[in-house]
């Protein structure tokens, strides 16, 4: 990138100078063309691979999502439809944590805990789903209504892949690292379930909720 920029600044002087007419000791037109093209090609060139390691670097967030998607979200909300009398509209809170020690199993009772010190009624409910499987999924009761409500704990898997990066001699960071880059991981993960979400049209049954449990 510093490459890049040096690049572009002296493209630039060169086309002032050309423009403006100022005597070199060189033909300033070839050499700001030259510039121009060079530096456009390492622009692409920059730009693709960053693209590629973005892509690379939050795979495992993608393969979470998809497989959370794919083998849970989407068939639990067709069974939750299927059963929902008309007229009503069934909402699935999904809870995304800022850290990832939030999906933990004693963080969870604390959590449900936070909401029970609310009046609300936390309980699981069976789920036959059309594959033939049994899902046990958490509801939440607010006086006459009750919302389904999951904590992604597939995300901890997200844990030991970034304690694997620390370990690693030339990705070694501090505990401040690994909790942003953790964040980041969770923030891809909401981004992709958002869009497989968008794309079988479900986005209107679901909604994301953090730690603050607004409802």
């Amino acid at each position: 990138k510093t490459v890049m920029i040096i690049l572009w600044l002296c493209t630039l002087m060169c086309a002032v100078l050309w423009a403006t007419g100022v005597p070199l000791p060189f033909e300033p037109e070839p050499i700001t063309v030259i510039l121009g093209l060079v530096s456009a090609a390492l622009t692409g060139l920059v730009s693709e691979y960053a693209d590629a390691l973005e892509k690379e670097e939050y795979s495992v967030s993608y393969a979470l999502a998809y497989g959370y998607v794919i083998n849970f979200l989407e068939p639990v909300i067709t069974a939750i439809l299927k059963q929902t009398p008309p007229g009503e509209r069934p909402t699935f809170y999904i809870y995304i944590p800022e850290r990832l020690q939030e999906l933990e199993p004693k963080s969870i009772d604390r959590t449900l805990a936070r909401l029970r010190e609310r009046n609300m009624i936390t309980q699981s409910v069976n789920l036959d789903l059309a594959e033939g499987r049994v899902r046990d999924v958490l509801t939440i009761s607010m006086e006459k209504n009750h919302v389904y409500f999951d904590f992604p704990t597939t995300l901890l898997t997200l844990t030991s892949f970034i304690a694997y990066k620390s370990d690693s001699k030339k990705n070694s960071f501090g505990e401040d690292e690994k909790i942003k880059l953790g964040k980041a991981f969770i923030e891809k993960f909401k981004e992709t379930v958002s869009t497989m979400l968008a794309e079988r049209s479900l986005s209107g049954y679901v909604s994301f909720i953090g730690k603050e449990l607004v409802f």
